[in-house]
């Protein structure tokens, strides 16, 4: 009986068999499938120094320079409408809040350095409701610059941490290269143009993470 049974289904029997070998080599095999490029990088271990090496001066400084908004018009335009604004201005990774690349002139109006989220209060040339502060660190909490930029994107990397590692590099740079020359002691009340990029992530408060601090007096 049974021989019959098989004999009489053979057919949807090797069916089956096939439809399951494909199963089972998608679940342990196909899934961890990598590019050559791919295994190559995981094979030599992500280096995010060298890769903000690579784009630092050439590609994320030079984009902020040149594609920059004034912040007055891109805070206009996010207190005006604000997802019209994102979608045209802004960058972001995931579902994070949306980053902007802004410029503007600005008063130093005090220095902030009780916590390690040190900041400069700014006065900017139009008058808001919201703080505006200049982020010195040492630490910098928002990825501001990675995400505004918008050509670092998350799905060029492995995996998250790798990501995460470009914008704790970026930071560095920013600590060392423009917020570390500063002479903090003499900078209130100083006037200055500035470069950089904001997250808005809330109304209130306002933190711009520099690319550039240049002083006016």
């Amino acid at each position: 009986m049974l021989n019959n049974f098989i004999s009489n289904n053979i057919f949807k029997l090797s069916s089956f068999l096939v439809i399951l070998i494909f199963i089972l080599y998608s679940f342990f095999y196909a899934s961890v499938i990598r590019t050559v490029e791919e295994d190559e990088l995981i094979k030599k271990g992500f280096d995010a120094k060298a890769y903000v090496e690579n784009i630092w001066k050439s590609k994320i400084i030079p984009t902020i320079s040149e594609e920059a908004e004034d912040i007055t018009f891109i805070l206009d335009e996010l207190f005006k409408n604000k997802e019209v604004t994102e979608e045209k201005y802004g960058g972001r990774s995931g579902t994070g809040s949306y980053s902007f690349m802004v410029k503007g002139k600005a008063e130093i109006t005090s220095l902030n350095t009780a916590s390690r989220v040190g900041t400069l209060s700014i006065k900017l040339e139009k008058k808001y409701d919201s703080e505006i502060f200049i982020t010195l660190g040492p630490v910098i909490k928002k990825d501001s610059i990675r995400d505004a930029v918008k050509f670092i994107k998350f799905n060029d990397f492995v995996n998250q941490l790798d990501f995460a590692d470009v914008s704790r590099i970026i930071k560095v740079r920013v600590l060392n290269e423009i917020i570390g020359p500063l002479k903090l002691k003499e900078i209130t009340g100083k006037n200055i143009n500035f470069e950089g990029a904001i997250t808005f992530d809330r109304k209130d408060k306002i933190y711009i993470t520099p690319t550039k601090i240049e002083f006016l007096n």
